[in-house]
This record gives C-alpha cells, sequence and structure tokens, in this order.
C-alpha cells in the first residue's frame, strides 16, 4: 500500500467521514440481517463496526492526531443552489438513527474532537481542515468512501478510501492520482463530476455525457474552461449536449467543488485519539463492546 511518508515523530491529521463510516459499518452487519443491540435494547451494529474500523485505521496509518467531521443535518448551502441536491435521498432505517447521537458521544469519549457547520457537508469541513493543516506542512490522510475528496489531494494530502471488508484501502495521493485516476491533477475531480452528473447527489451534469467521456475531455483540454474554449473540434454530438446544458454545467461545477476556506476552530492538543484511556474503556463497556477494548494500546 503506498502512502504518503509519515514519521511517528512528524505530527500527522487524520479526517474522518463520521457517517460514512458509520452507514458502512451498519450495513456490513445489516445485509446479513445482525442488527445488533446491546443488553439496554440499544442497536450497537453500526457504533461496534465504526469503532473497529477506526481503530483498524488509526493503527495501520499511525496519525499523530484525529478529527471527526460530521454532517450536522439540514439543508446546505448546495440545496439553496439546486433545491433537488440528494432529493432522491431517503430515511436512513429506524435502527440506524439512535445510533447517530451516540456517534458523537462515543467519539468524543475517545478524545477525538466532533465538528461539523450547519449549512455545510462533512466534506467541506475536511476540505477545509485538511487545507488549513497541509498548509502548516502537516501530513493530512482523509478517511472516506468518497471519491469527490480526491480533489483535496495535495503534496501533504492522501486520500484513504475504505474498500469492503476490515483492513481493505485505496490510497490516493499526488504520486499515483494519474496512475490511479487518468487525471494529471486534483482540481480536474471536480470538471469530471460537472460534466458527468453525480446520481448519488442527484445533479445531472450534463445529459448523455457519462464518465469515460468527461474524463476525455478533461484529459485532452485539461478542463472545461479549455472544453469550452475548443467547442468547435468536438464531436457535433459532444458539443451540441455541452451547448445545450451550459447552465446546469456551470451549477453542478459549483455542487461538485468542496469547500476549503471555512474558518474552523480545533486546538491539535486537543485532537489526540485515547489520550484519556479509562473514558475510552468505560464508554466501550457501557455500549458492551468487550471484544474491542483489548484494542486500544
Amino acid at each position: 500500500m503506498n502512502q504518503i511518508e509519515q514519521q511517528t515523530d512528524t505530527p500527522s491529521i487524520m479526517l474522518v467521514d463520521s457517517f460514512a463510516l458509520l452507514f458502512r459499518g451498519f450495513y456490513a452487519l445489516a445485509i446479513s440481517g445482525n442488527y445488533m443491540q446491546n443488553s439496554k435494547g440499544l442497536y450497537t451494529n453500526g457504533l461496534y463496526q465504526f469503532t473497529k474500523y477506526l481503530m483498524d485505521a488509526v493503527g495501520r496509518f499511525r496519525p499523530s492526531h484525529v478529527i471527526c467531521a460530521f454532517d450536522m443535518g439540514g439543508k446546505t448551502f448546495r440545496n439553496d443552489l439546486y433545491p433537488n441536491y440528494k432529493a432522491n435521498r431517503g430515511e436512513p432505517p429506524l435502527e440506524l438513527l439512535p445510533q447517530f447521537d451516540k456517534l458523537w458521544e462515543m467519539v468524543e469519549a475517545f478524545g477525538i474532537p466532533c465538528v461539523g457547520r450547519p449549512g455545510y457537508e462533512a466534506d467541506d469541513v475536511m476540505g477545509s481542515l485538511a487545507r488549513k493543516y497541509s498548509s502548516q506542512g502537516m501530513k493530512v490522510s482523509i478517511l472516506t468512501g468518497d471519491g469527490d475528496t480526491l480533489q483535496l489531494i495535495d503534496e501533504n494530502t492522501q486520500i484513504i478510501l475504505f474498500k469492503k471488508g476490515l483492513g481493505n484501502y485505496e490510497v490516493v495521493h499526488h504520486e499515483n492520482l494519474l496512475e490511479l485516476r487518468g487525471v494529471s491533477r486534483p482540481g480536474q475531480i471536480i470538471d469530471i463530476k460537472a460534466l458527468m452528473g453525480d446520481p448519488s447527489d442527484n445533479y445531472p451534469g450534463v445529459k448523455g455525457i457519462g464518465a469515460k467521456t468527461a474524463l476525455k475531455l478533461i484529459q485532452e483540454h485539461d478542463s472545461i474552461d479549455g472544453v469550452l474554449a475548443n467547442l468547435e473540434l468536438l464531436p457535433k454530438g459532444v458539443r451540441a449536449k455541452i451547448e445545450a446544458e451550459m447552465e446546469m454545467l456551470n451549477l453542478s461545477r459549483q455542487l461538485a467543488r468542496i469547500q476549503v476556506d471555512m474558518e474552523l476552530d480545533c486546538v491539535l492538543n486537543d485532537c489526540r485519539m485515547f489520550a484519556d484511556r479509562q473514558r475510552a474503556l468505560d464508554i466501550l463497556e457501557e455500549f458492551e463492546f468487550r471484544s474491542l477494548k483489548k484494542m486500544i494500546g
């Protein structure tokens, strides 16, 4: 596994896409009908798997600091731009609902700050924190399942995409981005998404342009601006699609861009996982995650 070199004596930070990891953990067990409950009747399968995944990632990549980013619920500025943004997403399962609040409680017990901002998404929180700490020379890792975050890569920032199964990661950074994704710079991820749209976020991009065509256009013309400057060179069908969807293309580019300039207060000394080991052990006991207590070193 290729990754940015991290030394144990050099500060490094891991930013965690908390709800993405919780959802992943919940469905990893729920798909087989396993809805773990503790003796108080609280469903815990998402919390259990989240904790297991987080401990594995921290143990494997050894950051000196950890921050968990959260979606705060409600509409975001992207809904103001496009009311149908994420309108296709249903309500989470009833078994998962009580685990959202408990996740915040568990993360804080582990000595990890919970950071979120109303009107923005966890990606925007991670993007702004990544830019902040990277500019200070820290090594930054973003733990997520969302490939949109590849736009945040820089010389100090890598993306750790969790894959199916415990301990299975794809690590993407500035040295292998071209090899793994076919783009020469992270910002091109935004333009590809703007052209092809994103069904999971419910914005269409340019109708009729899929992933392969979007990638080819950006590879040949570098950016959307380059594509628009060379419309006469495009196949007639592709040109017609773009010209018919200029407004949505520009809107989709705004929706796809992760914010990196939010002012967020987070004291690094408050970001050391398991700084209070007993507090972490106590909450694992409260949730009856006794098998995970031995993973705390």
